[in-house]
């Protein structure tokens, strides 16, 4: 009876040193696994970078009844980016009060078919404005022209100006905060979960 139940420890014991054992080896591979996913994984943020230079100081342009107006602005742009070209109006009439104008965006070449034909072409911009900003996508370094022009018969027409020139780029960051990397972290405490189950866990012997 004592032999039986000395081979049966025995046979119990290797069986459970081979369960701990594969405990241990088990949530080692996944600690491995859970960090090469977080550390392999990339999660790429895109950041935009915005830089605005000023291109004319606020003016104040004063446009006679049935009259036309324009004044001109030489632009460099910033290679490698997304230049944007933001003008500023307000417009008022003789009392001071809120009033509207159509305002033409141009270049030298266009000045005749923008400016002077009675169906404009030609035009970046050509629409009727009051108070607003307007975007503008440009893409050439060159002279542009802020066109006004008064269709009022009997009042003139006072515009505040001032424009400036919005480029835009971005930049790539790689991050480790993706879901994935999350992922391979929990994974990897489970596994250490599992590990420290195998190291710790005793060894059981039923007595008959």
């Amino acid at each position: 009876m004592s032999f039986r139940s000395s081979r049966s420890s025995e046979i119990w014991k290797s069986g459970d040193s081979r369960l701990k054992f594969v405990a241990v080896l088990a949530g080692v591979v996944l600690i491995a696994v859970g960090l090469v996913a977080y550390s392999t994984i990339p999660n790429v943020h895109t950041i935009p970078i915005q830089s605005t230079t000023p291109l004319a100081s606020p003016a104040r342009i004063v446009v006679s009844p049935n009259f036309e107006s324009e004044t001109q602005e030489n632009v460099t742009l910033l290679p490698g980016k997304e230049n944007t070209m933001l003008v500023n109006l307000t417009v008022s009439n003789t009392a001071g009060g809120p009033a509207s104008i159509q305002f033409k965006l141009f270049t030298g070449p266009e000045l005749g078919d923008c400016m002077r034909d009675p169906n404009p072409t030609g035009c970046i911009v050509n629409e009727n404005v009051s108070n607003q900003t307007i975007r503008v996508s440009v893409n050439s370094s060159t002279t542009y022209y802020f066109g006004f022009d008064n269709r009022d018969p009997s009042n003139s027409k006072t515009v505040l100006l001032s424009s400036s020139l919005l480029a835009t780029s971005a930049i790539n960051v790689v991050g480790r905060d993706g879901d994935f990397n999350y992922a391979g972290l929990a994974l990897g405490g489970f596994g250490l979960l599992v590990t420290f189950y195998g190291l710790a866990s005793k060894t059981v012997i039923p007595w008959e």
